[in-house]
């Protein structure tokens, strides 16, 4: 029989046990030292520290249990990893927090109620705080130092619980000297009162101080268990993401978290029609502009065209950018190549105008564009405007050439099933045109505008075929009468 595989740690999880285990050493030093002075000098202020201290214990207990069980790698039950113990662990210190802060606040209201304070002033009070003070900030220094490097929420509560420590220590220290002062100093009755309550008060502010720093770490362990994410991480994906030439657009991120790692699900935009090798070369730009700015993060992209809004065709983009820039274009053609969608169109520009001129016009329009149209290349023809030739008169072809060209067209008519009665023919010349047919004709009427079109191609190819000089046919359909 197999045995079971004798579980490895990396560094990263040995340097996260071992600030766990010293934090736990340091809790249960200090909690036997705090409950015997404690006990010895009957002070509220250095039992209720000891209390703490206890929970402390327990607390460093959990993390270092918790530290062990994240470190644990994926499995079939946990594909995310166990990452997310370390955030039950952070909310299990919460609620022994609350438990502390219950026993110091009813035993401090106690107290002050019946008016005494039976602690007995000593010395030892002060120097156990203060040594209390000494450990809390070596290991404050050695979580935070461990917990930023490695992104522990586990070992950064622990901070931030010790980080209340020396502050509540502080208090309590306050509170001890206040009464070992008032025995000292022999002060009048009402006076030595006052500071004799002084240690009751300071366990009270310990409590404050416990509760809110404990309500902070249950607000952050509950968001991260309810996968909140995080605002600012999924703004930085985004950003980060939307750089990457060839996306046009990042519609959907959400941002995860399970103990120190990040797990990024994105949908992207690319432009419609690109090769799934090139869908999948943007989709590995997209991880590794992700990962540049969240270290370590499990990415999934998933890669969609591009969106084009009804109300933005692209051909009416076209015309209506021009039409705002001032400009004249025709020739459009827009279509699909390997490397992704492109917009081909010719504009029109006075002939008397700058060269750089023209360009510096065209090129804040085809801005415009890709503005408007993420994704796409735009390339321009630019020409000179004609307005003359095309308002100038046709002029007059000879009757023997019209009565010939008149007579291929309606035998090419007559090779068209679909197409009847021939009528209206005219033919003249253009200057850049050259000779120029325009005829009307009935089609079938149950036929759609592209299967019409195609047949209105096929009898102009016909016609060509016939009469290889003509520069321009223009023909207009129109559906059969009823019979």
């Amino acid at each position: 029989m197999a045995s079971a595989p004798v579980p490895t740690f990396s560094p990263e999880s040995s340097e996260k046990q071992r600030a766990a285990v010293l934090s736990l050493l340091a809790a249960l030093g200090l909690t036997l030292l705090k409950l015997a002075v404690g006990l010895a000098t009957n002070s509220l202020g250095i039992l209720s520290e000891a209390l703490h201290s206890g929970l402390d214990l327990l607390a460093a207990a959990m993390t270092l249990l918790a530290v062990r069980i994240s470190a644990k790698p994926a499995d079939q039950g946990h594909p995310y990893g166990h990452g997310k113990i370390e955030n039950l662990s952070a909310l299990g210190q919460t609620l022994l927090l609350f438990l502390t802060c219950a026993w110091v606040v009813h035993e401090g209201v106690s107290r002050l109620l019946a008016g005494a304070s039976p602690v007995t002033p000593s010395l030892w009070g002060v120097g156990v705080m203060a040594v209390s003070m000494a450990v809390d900030v070596n290991r404050v220094r050695i979580l935070r130092r461990v917990a930023r490097r490695y992104k522990s929420q586990a070992l950064e509560a622990d901070a931030l619980h010790f980080s209340t420590d020396i502050l509540s220590s502080a208090v309590v220290l306050a509170g001890v000297l206040a009464v070992w002062l008032a025995a000292v100093l022999r002060l009048p009755d009402p006076l030595h009162r006052v500071l004799a309550q002084a240690d009751t008060v300071a366990a009270l502010l310990v409590a404050v101080i416990i509760f809110r720093a404990s309500l902070r770490m249950a607000a952050a362990a509950v968001n991260t268990l309810m996968d909140s994410g995080s605002a600012a991480a999924q703004q930085e994906a985004v950003r980060a993401v939307e750089a990457v030439p060839g996306i046009a657009e990042v519609r959907r991120a959400r941002v995860r978290t399970s103990g120190p790692q990040n797990f990024v699900d994105l949908t992207v935009g690319v432009a419609p029609g690109l090769r799934v090798a090139d869908g999948h070369r943007l989709a590995h730009e997209a991880e590794v502009a992700v990962a540049a700015v969240l270290p370590g993060a499990d990415v999934t992209v998933h890669v969609e065209p591009a969106r084009v809004k009804a109300a933005d065709n692209p051909f009416a983009v076209v015309q209506r950018l021009a039409s705002e820039h001032g400009l004249s274009v025709h020739n459009v053609h827009i279509f699909h190549a390997d490397a992704g969608a492109r917009i081909e169109l010719h504009v029109e520009l006075p002939g008397g105008m700058p060269f750089v001129q023209a360009h510096a016009q065209v090129g804040a329009y085809e801005a415009d564009l890709h503005k408007a149209l993420p994704g796409v290349e735009v390339l321009s023809h630019l020409e000179p405007e004609n307005p003359a030739a095309e308002q100038e008169a046709g002029a007059a072809v000879s009757v023997p050439f019209a009565d010939m060209a008149w007579a291929q067209i309606r035998a090419a008519a007559a090779q068209e099933p679909l197409v009847s009665n021939p009528h209206r023919f005219s033919t003249y010349t253009l200057p850049e045109q050259g000779v120029c047919l325009s005829f009307h004709c009935a089609v079938n009427g149950g036929l759609s505008v592209e299967e019409a079109h195609t047949v209105c191609n096929r009898l102009e190819q016909r016609i060509r075929a016939a009469v290889p000089m003509v520069g321009r046919i223009v023909i207009h359909l129109e559906p059969e009468a009823a019979a």
